[in-house]
């Protein structure tokens, strides 16, 4: 039996850096919430260590004799828990409505009885160690709604093991289970909520596991549609555009044999196990094609007539560099070099797909080469953007089957793998499902990222995760929900202020709206109001209102023509910065373009 709470079954298993036994079961006196709960949230998002944290507390009972002297009493971490023994390894399931909870009751009085939410899952394997096969491969949660944001996923089970599970049906039964008792509706407080789950967001192998169909390099590899492979140059190649689509209930009736290896559980949950699985924008894009884009740009693999100079790929990162201090507080790294290329992130990636490469590549490129570049970028900034992706989505699938056929001339059909194929599938997607961050894997590879830093020892990892899960999940401040809202920061008194304020009026360097900053410093200042592009010169609040004072660009050029005026899609070149002025916002990245005084401005697209 698998237990949905931290209390049930006592694991004898002392694990990592737990102090003795005989400090556990402490009793404190209750304390000041001040104190405690400020020792707690501070333990827990530095990550550290009980043995760390008991030495601490018993320094501070000095002073203070209400405080605990076991940090896993002051932090409650759970000591019983039950773990299961299936698929080849071990399992423990947290459960959804456990781990959901706290955050159902937040939302309670915000939504209408019988309301439903929407859940969007994550499936992924994540290997632990550099010297041993052991793995987790966690399911992931993650709540979406339009009027507010998870801020992050939870942890809803976790398998560990020297292998993936060897069996689908035992490391999915839990989740089948609760899924399907959710969906028929639960009660919190006094009104009915039902949970449905939206979208399942993996990448290519994990997804042909939790479906259980052939993988990218099978023959009917594609789960979109119903073309066949064709083998070139040792790798399975999908050169076709336009083959029959998949549907639901093709799926479900498993009318192409060639496609099923068996009957995936999650068909039982009602879940659509094509429309539901959309590509992940992140794998597919930003770690698939466009980082094999740039390997065959400047590494070994493509064709001689595609491969570019060292001096071109010189200029190139020269350029890259160059733009450091243009960058915006929202991307989590600055431009690096092309000579570390193969190290870059997925954000980094998609930071050069959407922003820096059509300036960086111009001019360097042979203009068919930048030209097909060009397809991909405007098509991907189309979908990622939450105002175009809608109206414009015809005319970017067209850009995807467009690129996909020049890329194939270009470079040869035999690099028309799963991940570029893959483009011409992803507008449709995102017409079920929304712009491309809301259906990335972005969210979801930073927990396991945070999940990786839960482990502090090689011995029984998953019960070391089970304990920082609970210590994390039992803060008073751990609900994962963030709401819109406007803020400044960091008062000063040296920026211009237009005579029409009379009064008391405070100025700030930094107004932050629904997580976009918008400051008076370089790389965060650019912003566009209507139909102008300007720089931000002070944010002052008058009366409780909050004001933008700016200087416009009195010039607004084309940046590129082809496959489209870059006006179209919000990309300009601006010049000749005039007089101040106020109005509202929306943040661009500016990059110097040119002549001095001449910048590309593209809109902000995504946060982090």
């Amino acid at each position: 039996m698998v237990s949905s709470d931290f209390g049930e079954v006592v694991d004898t298993e002392v694990s990592e850096d737990e102090v003795s036994e005989d400090d556990e079961g402490d009793d404190e006196i209750s304390p000041p919430l001040d104190l405690s709960t400020a020792l707690s949230d501070w333990a827990v998002e530095y990550g550290v260590s009980l043995v760390a944290l008991s030495a601490l507390l018993c320094i501070l009972r000095v002073h203070h004799p209400f405080l605990p002297k076991d940090g896993r009493t002051l932090l409650k971490t759970a000591t019983r828990y039950t773990l299961e023994r299936l698929a080849g390894g071990v399992f423990f399931y947290f459960g959804i409505l456990n781990m959901f909870r706290k955050t159902f009751e937040y939302l309670l009085s915000k939504f209408p009885d019988r309301n439903v939410f929407m859940l969007q899952l994550n499936f992924d394997g994540l290997p632990l160690f550099k010297s041993s096969s052991t793995q987790f491969w966690p399911v992931l949660g993650m709540l979406r709604h339009k009027d507010y944001v998870s801020s992050r996923p939870l942890l809803i089970a976790l398998f560990c093991g020297e292998t993936k599970p060897t069996s689908l049906q035992e490391y999915l039964g839990a989740l089948v289970q609760e899924l399907t008792m959710l969906r028929e509706g639960f009660v919190i407080g006094s009104k009915t909520l039902f949970l449905k789950v939206s979208s399942v967001i993996c990448d290519a192998p994990a997804r042909a596991f939790i479906k259980q169909v052939k993988g990218h390099s099978g023959y009917a590899g594609c789960d979109k549609c119903l073309q066949p492979g064709v083998y070139a140059s040792h790798r399975m190649t999908f050169p076709e555009v336009s083959a029959p689509d998949r549907t639901d209930e093709s799926f479900a009736r498993g009318t192409d044999e060639e496609h099923h290896i068996a009957v995936s559980p999650l068909l039982e949950t009602g879940i659509g196990m094509v429309s539901q699985f959309p590509h992940d924008y992140m794998h597919l894009v930003c770690l698939g094609v466009m980082r094999r884009l740039l390997d065959l740009w400047f590494g070994s693999a493509g064709p001689l007539r595609c491969r570019r100079s060292g001096r071109d790929m010189q200029e190139i990162s020269e350029k890259l560099v160059s733009l450091k201090a243009f960058v915006p507080v929202e991307f989590a790294r600055k431009p690096r070099s092309l000579a570390e290329r193969l190290r870059w992130k997925a954000t980094e990636l998609r930071q050069f797909l959407l922003y820096t490469g059509p300036l960086v590549l111009r001019g360097v490129l042979p203009e068919e080469m930048y030209n097909n570049f060009m397809l991909l970028s405007v098509a991907i900034s189309i979908l990622a953007n939450p105002h175009l992706c809608s109206a414009l989505n015809g005319f970017a699938k067209r850009l995807l089957v467009s690129f996909v056929e020049h890329f194939s001339k270009l470079y040869g059909p035999e690099f028309v793998v799963y991940n570029v194929h893959g483009l011409i599938h992803l507008s449709d997607d995102v017409k079920i499902h929304g712009h491309l961050d809301v259906i990335s894997g972005f969210p979801f590879e930073n927990y396991l990222c945070t999940l990786k830093k839960m482990i502090r020892k090689p011995h029984s990892p998953l019960t070391q995760v089970i304990r920082r899960v609970s210590e994390v999940h039992n803060q008073k401040h751990s609900i994962e929900v963030k709401w819109p809202k406007t803020q400044v920061n960091i008062e000063h008194r040296n920026g211009p202020v237009p005579d029409l304020f009379e009064g008391d009026v405070l100025q700030f360097r930094e107004l932050v709206v629904n997580d976009v900053h918008f400051r008076i410093t370089e790389g965060d200042n650019c912003v566009r109001i209507n139909q102008i592009v300007a720089l931000v010169e002070n944010i002052i609040v008058y009366k409780g209102q909050e004001y933008i004072i700016y200087r416009e660009f009195a010039k607004m050029g084309t940046f590129f023509h082809y496959p489209v005026d870059s006006q179209e899609v919000g990309v300009f070149v601006v010049s000749n910065l005039s007089s101040e002025s106020l109005k509202f916002v929306l943040k661009y990245f500016r990059m110097p373009y040119g002549e001095q005084g001449s910048f590309v401005v593209i809109p902000l697209l995504h946060q982090k």
